[in-house]
C-alpha cells in the first residue's frame, strides 16, 4: 500500500508575510484548492473564539470539522518574524498547521490534533522545519515525523 504525505509541498507557506492571524488562516485556507475558503476560513475562525489554538512554543494548529470531507487535510505555514496568535505562552507564533477533519470524526480528530501537538512541541522538529529550506523540505520534516496519509 502507497502511502502518501499527509501534508504535500504544495499546502505549505514556507514565508508567510501576513501580518495578522486572520490573514494567515486566509491564506491557508486558500491551498485547499477543492474547498471553499470562506468555509474553511469561518470554521477555524469559529473555533478560535472558543479559545486560541496557540498552543505554546511558537506554535498553532488552527483546527475545525467540515461537512463534505472524506479524510484529513492539513495545511502549513511558517512565519520568520512570528505572528501574534493569541497563544497560551503570550509568545508569537512562527509554525501554523491547518487541521481540516471530517464533521463526524471526532476521535480520529482528536488523535491527529494530539500528535501534531506532541510533534511539535519538540524542540528539534520545530527546529527542522524553522531551517528548512523551502516547502518541499518542510514536508519531507512532517514525512520523516510519520505524518502520511493513508491511501
Amino acid at each position: 500500500m502507497m502511502t502518501s504525505p499527509l501534508i504535500p509541498a504544495e499546502r505549505i507557506i514556507p514565508a508567510s508575510h501576513a501580518g495578522s492571524k486572520r490573514a494567515v488562516m486566509t491564506g491557508l485556507a486558500m491551498l485547499f484548492h477543492a474547498l471553499d475558503e470562506d468555509q474553511v476560513l469561518e470554521a477555524v475562525m469559529a473555533r478560535e473564539k472558543l479559545g486560541s489554538t496557540g498552543i505554546g512554543y511558537g506554535v498553532a494548529i488552527p483546527h475545525a470539522r467540515l461537512k463534505g470531507l472524506s479524510a484529513p487535510l492539513v495545511a502549513v505555514a511558517r512565519h520568520h518574524d512570528g505572528i501574534d496568535f493569541d497563544a497560551i505562552d503570550g509568545e508569537p507564533v512562527f509554525i501554523v498547521v491547518m487541521l481540516l477533519v471530517p464533521e463526524d470524526s471526532t476521535s480520529e480528530h482528536l488523535k491527529l490534533l494530539a500528535r501534531f501537538a506532541r510533534a511539535l512541541q519538540q524542540e528539534a522538529f520545530r527546529s527542522s522545519l524553522l531551517q528548512a529550506a523551502d516547502a518541499e523540505a518542510m514536508a519531507q520534516c512532517f514525512v520523516d515525523a510519520g505524518f502520511v496519509a493513508d491511501g
